[in-house]
């Protein structure tokens, strides 16, 4: 009976370390992925001719955005698909650019580090290739949640929503029903003083918005928009309901 005791007390304690094994093979796995590290939000300031900032979101969805962040006329949002093999980081599918880019990525002490591998266009080397900071979470906690203000169309006052989410997405919801309008929901991003509107079906290009806070307050002012219907419903003081 002594033997057979010690018989079953060295497989159990082979199961348990088999049982630690895998559990500790597991998490060395997710450790390691090599797109853990990559996917989010990053910014750069772009210093030359002109200085401006710009951020890209590389999604767990294979999809990828490249926004302009400040006013500037001349440069425009790009958007395209990403394939991760690796540390190697690919871009394909942009409707601007007929063509794969491939760039070499690295994470470290907070930076995207991009590096060029091969790529035929060189307006996105310049846009891509070097160094980004993070910007996780992208949007500042201060103005996420949601905020009412009161509109008056014809005379009549109404209520709206305006939801600004931790994860970039911006609704304007209609609390009493406005003849004429409908509940809209689009994509931004926010630097400590502007929030910019894009991937609207309504409208075309970004809306820039300077905004502050005053208590429950957020005040946000027109600074670039060529959607009048969105500038007019956007600007505004809102009060935080939740």
């Amino acid at each position: 009976m002594a033997f057979m005791k010690h018989i079953f007390l060295f497989y159990a304690a082979l199961l348990i370390i088999c049982a630690s094994s895998l559990v500790s093979c597991k998490d060395n796995k997710d450790e390691t992925d090599p797109a853990a590290n990559l996917y989010g939000s990053w910014t750069r300031t772009y210093t030359g001719t002109e200085t401006y900032h710009a951020q890209i979101n590389l999604k767990e969805t294979g999809t990828f955005e490249w926004i302009m962040l400040d006013t500037l006329s001349t440069h425009t949002n790009s958007y395209s698909k990403i394939e991760i093999s690796g540390n190697q980081l690919r871009f394909y599918d942009d409707p601007d650019l007929p063509g794969d880019g491939l760039y070499h990525w690295a994470v470290s002490g907070g930076q995207l580090t991009l590096t060029l591998i091969s790529d035929n266009y060189a307006a996105r080397v310049s846009a891509m290739a070097g160094i980004w900071n993070t910007s996780n979470p992208a949007i500042p906690n201060n103005i996420t949640g949601s905020w009412q203000k009161t509109v008056i169309e014809q005379e009549t006052s109404y209520r709206v929503k305006l939801i600004l989410s931790a994860d970039a997405v911006l609704k304007w919801e209609m609390i009493d029903p406005i003849p004429g309008h409908t509940n809209s929901s689009v994509s931004f991003a926010a630097t400590e003083n502007t929030i910019i509107i894009y991937n609207d079906p309504d409208c075309d290009g970004n809306g820039y918005f300077a905004y502050s806070l005053n208590g429950t307050d957020l005040t946000c002012t027109y600074l670039k928009d060529k959607c009048p219907p969105r500038s007019q419903s956007f600007s505004g003081t809102w009060n935080k309901i939740e």
